[in-house]
């Protein structure tokens, strides 16, 4: 099976876990994933299936429907926020499993029981996070019936705790948009310790 083929979870598990919904639910699938610390890089690349079916290709634009480049944006900001999703689930899986994840096959494994389902979901209710596209340019337009493959690796955290991810979005060759997401990620508020940003 090729890489732009697989899958690293079921679409019921995926939908579980995503703190959006539609019009704008914008990963279809996440068919790549390097887990942080085994290879000197931390990625992971999703997809995003575009169709006439799209709410906003009915008004974008109705002579000419293309997808909004702030709706790429945000496909481009969900993929960074599941590669954070990802690595959180790691170090819990690790920890009350007591096993590494040290590849996409372990991770999708680990992902295909009910165990490690129940700490991905644990992981994502326990998380918040606030995106923001920064320096994100536009290069090429993206099409019904284009398939947008958006790669997300993780450039560097800052001293005030902001993820920086690197981003790039293309259909085929062609690069849509590329450029830098940030993204603060902190335990939701509970009574005892409110966030404060």
């Amino acid at each position: 099976m090729s890489k732009l083929d697989r899958s690293l979870m079921s679409a019921d598990v995926l939908y579980k876990v995503s703190v959006w919904r539609s019009p704008i639910f914008m990963v279809d699938r996440i068919t790549d994933f390097i887990p942080e610390g085994f290879s000197g890089k931390n990625k992971i690349t999703v997809v995003k299936h575009i169709t006439f079916n799209e709410p906003f290709i009915v008004g974008h634009f109705v002579d000419h429907p293309v997808m909004p480049g702030v709706l790429i944006s945000e496909a481009c900001c969900q993929a960074c926020e599941y590669l954070s999703l990802m690595n959180d689930f790691i170090q819990a899986y690790t920890k009350e499993m007591n096993t590494e994840l040290k590849k996409f096959d372990d991770v999708s494994q680990a992902l295909s029981t009910q165990q490690g389902i129940d700490i991905l979901v644990s992981e994502r209710c326990r998380m918040i996070g606030f995106l923001a596209a920064q320096d994100v340019k536009y290069k090429n337009v993206v099409y019904p019936g284009d398939t947008l493959y958006i790669d997300s690796e993780i450039a560097f955290i800052d001293s005030n705790g902001f993820y920086h991810y690197n981003i790039e979005a293309r259909v085929g060759r062609n690069i849509a948009c590329s450029g830098r997401i940030i993204n603060f990620r902190a335990p939701r508020e509970t009574n005892s310790n409110r966030l404060s940003l």
